[in-house]
């Protein structure tokens, strides 16, 4: 009984209300902005029971989209009255396909094409473009995006300042981006951008992420930090190879070393350097007692390639935490 129930949400009931959902979305744009949306999208929004979530195009502007959550059989949208809350998510929408606009046009003059991003309340974040870093070009990489967000910060409206204290850009290899799903034909071209398939395609291979300061309604070009991102899969197996080296290494001076398995650290790159890392790696100098498990009372610094191979030699920091209590590491150099 209770699986045939939830199969009629899941199927039945849920595309039913999808529907009502999507005729409720499309009569209101009409009372409020007759002639000028269209509706393109519509999802439930499981494991809620009521309600979805209902995307429109704008007649006049083919980067803009609206998202708005649509409960026909409360007449409420994200609850508040539909008719305001379809003007609050149109303003959103329109403000967010302006930066677009801003976003996309400084990032074009400097040769670079934004092929994903985010929006988040009506601000365009965490652009994607195609760009291989490496020794050899990593300073003057990270200035010239540095110098192009500048621009695109000044060129926004105040208004568009409000809250913001960094950027975050995202850098595929060019070869990546080539492979990457178009999107649906018709659609804004800004919902092309943020669609999750193609983020997730994004996300499928490792990529660098570089952060920049936003102060004072400027983005600090000098400030870029870039880091790795991986996939689930390839962070675990860079994991367990840098374990593997680390264990190898404490045979000699620690050879009854348990490392602590649960701590999978932060890495940074070094500076100027995308193919060395830096980071912890925790471990007891002797087992514990039975059934209890090794938490780290003293720390490895490890400098690693890529791959977690040791590069160098590690440095051991004993005293990092009292018994079970909080982890205490010092600054890495």
């Amino acid at each position: 009984m209770t699986l045939t129930v939830l199969a009629l949400l899941a199927s039945g009931c849920g595309v039913l209300s999808t529907k009502e959902d999507q005729q409720r979305a499309q009569e209101l744009a009409e009372a409020v902005y007759p002639g000028e949306l269209r509706v393109v999208g519509a999802r439930t929004l499981f494991p809620e029971t009521t309600g979805s979530e209902v995307t429109y195009a704008l007649r006049d502007d083919p980067d803009a989209f609206v998202r708005l959550r649509v409960e026909a059989g409360h007449d409420r949208c994200g609850g508040q009255p539909c008719a305001q809350a379809l003007r609050d998510a149109r303003g959103r929408g329109e403000a967010a396909a302006a930066e677009w606009r801003v976003l996309k046009g400084e990032f074009a003059r400097c040769g670079y094409e934004v092929h994903a991003a985010s929006v988040k309340r009506g601000t365009v974040t965490d652009p994607w473009i195609a760009q291989a870093l490496s020794n050899g070009n990593v300073e003057d990489v990270l200035a010239r995006i540095g110098d192009c967000l500048r621009r695109y910060s000044r060129a926004l409206p105040a208004e568009q300042h409000a809250g913001r204290t960094s950027v975050t850009v995202h850098l595929a290899d060019p070869s990546q981006v080539r492979e990457l799903p178009a999107g649906r034909e018709g659609d804004p071209a800004l919902l092309r951008r943020t669609a999750p398939g193609l983020h997730a395609a994004l996300a499928g291979r490792s990529s660098y992420a570089v952060t920049y300061t936003w102060r004072d309604g400027v983005v600090r070009p000098e400030s870029g930090t870039a880091r790795i991102v991986r996939p689930f899969e390839d962070r675990q197996e860079f994991k367990r190879k840098v374990h593997a080296s680390a264990a190898e290494w404490l045979k000699g001076p620690h050879p009854r070393a348990e490392l602590a398995q649960g701590y999978g650290g932060a890495w940074s790159l070094l500076p100027a350097r995308v193919d060395r890392l830096r980071g912890w790696v925790l471990f007891c100098e002797s087992p514990g007692e039975k059934g209890k498990r090794c938490l780290g009372n003293s720390a490895l610094a490890l400098t690693v390639d890529l791959e977690g191979r040791l590069v160098g030699e590690p440095t051991v920091v004993s005293g990092i935490r009292d018994g079970r209590g909080a982890l205490r590491l010092p600054p890495l150099d």
